[in-house]
């Protein structure tokens, strides 16, 4: 251990998060919580209570952490940041969402970690670098032309400080902050730059703006073989983009199209 590493708090809590968001929207209010069995489950609730837009829920620990499709999501204390924002977009921009959420958390990454050139996202919603999992995003939505049933959750767990090599499950597929630099960082200054990045991209958004050209541009899964389970059927096809919505356009082997919906699938990149 290095004597940075013997000096080093990382404390957090809803006064430091205060303290680290220069954002006008994200974060309006703040639920800061030791312990919780899931942020979406905290964020839906608030959601339906009339929470403001912008409400940031955040936890020490999940003890029921998930991902897409209920898969649970290693949430040890201490170490990682899980959060739970809660947007009212309206149905309009509901589809962009997802893009918004990696390409912020990209641009995060890459201000807390300038040399590291290598963070990609693999569609639809796993933030990598060098291929090794450091981020999962989840967005659920209940839409509705008006009222509190109208609003989207943008679920995050980020590996900060957290060594995934003692997770048999995911240690030879996940990466941190901490073991890409070698050392600890403060987990606030991270959480504040994903706010920064988020509202930035979200009020463009809502102008009218289109983030799918940078989103996909940062996509490791174009341009390799995939196989993709879509509800019952799979497909094996050639990936060579994503359509407006953020569909990953598949080119099958005889020669026909087809666009999958990222809320449905589950893909392995196999070449």
């Amino acid at each position: 251990m290095t004597s940075y590493e013997k000096m080093f708090s990382d404390h957090l809590d809803e006064e430091s998060i205060k303290r680290c968001l220069s954002t006008s929207i994200l974060g309006s209010l703040i639920v800061y919580l030791h312990t919780t069995e899931s942020t979406m489950d905290d964020a839906r609730k608030a959601a339906y209570d009339n929470a403001p837009e912008g409400t940031l829920v955040v936890a020490e620990e999940q003890t029921v952490g998930r991902g897409r499709f209920q898969r649970t999501w290693v949430s040890p204390p201490g170490g990682n940041i899980y959060l739970s924002l809660l947007l009212r977009p309206g149905p309009y921009y509901a589809s962009q969402l997802t893009m918004m959420a990696s390409l912020a958390l990209v641009r995060a990454i890459r201000r807390t970690i300038p040399d590291k050139t290598n963070v990609t996202i693999k569609w639809p919603n796993d933030v990598r670098i060098s291929g090794m999992k450091i981020a999962g995003i989840l967005v659920e939505s209940s839409l509705a032309l008006e009222g509190t049933d109208n609003f989207s959750i943008i679920g995050m767990g980020v590996n900060v400080n957290f060594d995934p090599g003692e997770y048999p499950d995911i240690k030879d597929t996940a990466t941190s902050i901490q073991r890409e630099l070698g050392y600890p960082i403060q987990r606030v200054q991270l959480l504040g730059a994903i706010m920064e990045e988020m509202e930035e991209l979200y009020l463009f958004i809502k102008q009218g703006g289109s983030v799918r050209e940078e989103w996909a541009s940062l996509l490791d899964t174009i341009g390799h073989k995939v196989r993709v389970a879509w509800g019952d059927q799979v497909y094996e096809g050639y990936a060579q983009g994503v359509d407006d919505d953020g569909g990953l356009v598949l080119r099958l082997a005889d020669g026909s199209i087809q666009a999958l919906a990222a809320g449905e699938v589950t893909l392995r990149t196999f070449d």
